[in-house]
C-alpha cells in the first residue's frame, strides 16, 4: 500500500492510494445514546459550547459546536477495543476522508464533524492517538480538512492562551472536520500547511495569519 505521505510527495491523488476500510457505522448526535458516549457528549455541551475564563477571548470555547449540535451534524464512531492496532486504525481513519466528503447533512455542511471515540483505551494507548493524528495530518490538510487528537491530559495549547488546553477531554478521540480560519494555530509550523491554508481562505486567511503572528509577538514581549 502506498502511504499517505508518499502519495503526497509523488503528486498522486491520496484518496486513490488508500484502500477503503470496511463499512463504518455512524451515530448521529441525536441517535447516539450509547452509555460510552455519555461523558463526551456532556463535555461537548458543557465545555466546548460555553465560555471559559482561561480561553483568552470572548465567546464559546468552540464557536461552531453549538450550531453543529442544533443541526445534528456531529457523528460518532465507537471503538470498543482496549488496545489499538495503529496501522489498522490509520487505514480506517484515512478512509473517512471520502466518507466525510460524501456525508450528507441537513443545512449543516459547514458544521459537519466525525468523532471517533475510544472510551476503553488507557493512557498507555494515548501515544498512538497522537501518532495517528500526526501521521495523517498532511493527508487531511491536503484535502482541506483537519484531524484533531483529544484525550485526558492532552497538552495541545489554545490559540489565545498557552496555558489553556482545549483538547484535554474525558476520553480519547480523533475528530474530523472542515478546515476553519482559526486553524492556522495548528498549521503555522509547516510551510506546506500554511500554503494550503492560504489557498483555502485567501485574503481573509492572510489577514488572520498576520493577526496571530502579532498576537504571539505581543505575548512574547510581555513574558
Amino acid at each position: 500500500m502506498i502511504s499517505p505521505e508518499s502519495a503526497l510527495e509523488k503528486n498522486i491523488d491520496p484518496l486513490k492510494s488508500i484502500p477503503i476500510a470496511p463499512s463504518i457505522s455512524l451515530l448521529s448526535w441525536k441517535n447516539s445514546s450509547a452509555e460510552e458516549l455519555k461523558s463526551i457528549k456532556e463535555w461537548i455541551t458543557e465545555f466546548l459550547c460555553n465560555p471559559h475564563p482561561s480561553l483568552g477571548r470572548s465567546g464559546n470555547v468552540c464557536p461552531l459546536t453549538k450550531e453543529a449540535i442544533n443541526k445534528d451534524s456531529i457523528f460518532f464512531t465507537l471503538e470498543k477495543s482496549i488496545h489499538l492496532d495503529k496501522e489498522s486504525e490509520i487505514k480506517k481513519i484515512a478512509s473517512q476522508i471520502k466518507l466525510f466528503k460524501e456525508l450528507q447533512t441537513t443545512n449543516g455542511e459547514g458544521y459537519k464533524v466525525i468523532i471517533n471515540a475510544y472510551p476503553y483505551i488507557n493512557k498507555e494507548e494515548y501515544s498512538k492517538i497522537e501518532s495517528i493524528q500526526n501521521e495523517l495530518k498532511p493527508l487531511f490538510v491536503e484535502n482541506s480538512l483537519m484531524i484533531g487528537q483529544f484525550y485526558p491530559g492532552c497538552k495541545e495549547k489554545g490559540l489565545w492562551n498557552d496555558n489553556f488546553f482545549p483538547l484535554d477531554s474525558p476520553i480519547a478521540l480523533l475528530a474530523i472536520r472542515n478546515m476553519a480560519i482559526t486553524d492556522i494555530a495548528f498549521l503555522m509550523a509547516n510551510n506546506d500547511f500554511v500554503k494550503k491554508y492560504l489557498e483555502v481562505f485567501g485574503e481573509k486567511g492572510a489577514i488572520f495569519l498576520k493577526k496571530i503572528i502579532e498576537h504571539k509577538k505581543d505575548t512574547a514581549l510581555r513574558q
